[in-house]
């Protein structure tokens, strides 16, 4: 069952590249699917990231059986939202950062295969323990890293020889219904993040302008 869960950080809008702008969403949502052997095997085929704290992309790819599963998992009210493609992303632990790179959307990941780790989003401040069949939906330009299990920061050091970890990576059309179920609004509602804000990428903290 999908759960959306509310954080009480300060209010801030965010800037795409096509200069578009809105609030960042006061929710993250969180689900839970346990992925099946053919989704498995299929990560697996894929070479695994070397350098800690970076995340690779894999390229875009379709998979009706596991966007039926997705959609099961979302519910029809964020899966009406659910784009068709699908790409992997594999990292061992990834510092602090944000995907201010998105428009008008949210992201999305579904752990396939992990060792221990926390996906962290220190500025809500929320931390969600990941494991094969974690599903989380945030805003992208919410600043967020994956750290080891209680960790107060990303040490590359941590993670160099932990296993990687496996991400079914998805997006979601910012339409109306998904933009208010998240908190969304058009405009300006607070100070701007941008893809020039500054991130501590050991701690993810952020440097405002204004």
């Amino acid at each position: 069952m999908l759960h959306l869960t509310a954080h009480t950080a300060r209010t801030l809008s965010c800037v795409s590249a096509s200069g578009a702008t809105r609030s960042i969403a006061n929710k993250i949502a969180i689900a839970h699917c346990v992925p099946d052997d053919s989704l498995r095997a299929r990560a697996h085929k894929e070479p695994a990231a070397v350098e800690a704290g970076r995340v690779y992309s894999s390229g875009a790819w379709h998979d009706a059986a596991a966007r039926a599963q997705l959609i099961n998992a979302l519910g029809s009210q964020l899966a009406s939202g659910l784009r068709d493609d699908f790409e992997w992303y594999r990292c061992r632990g990834a510092f602090f950062h944000n995907d201010a790179h998105y428009d008008d959307r949210l992201f999305g990941v579904w752990c396939i295969s992990a060792s221990p780790a926390d996906l962290v989003f220190p500025r809500a401040p929320m931390r969600l323990a990941i494991s094969p069949g974690s599903i989380v939906v945030f805003d992208p330009f919410e600043v967020h890293g994956i750290v080891r299990p209680n960790a107060q920061q990303f040490s590359a050091s941590e993670h160099d020889k932990a296993e990687a970890i496996v991400l079914l990576g998805f997006e979601l059309d910012l339409t109306e219904d998904i933009a208010t179920a998240f908190g969304i609004t058009r405009g300006i509602a607070g100070p701007l993040v941008s893809s020039r804000t500054r991130i501590n990428a050991a701690t993810g903290a952020i440097a405002l302008d204004n």
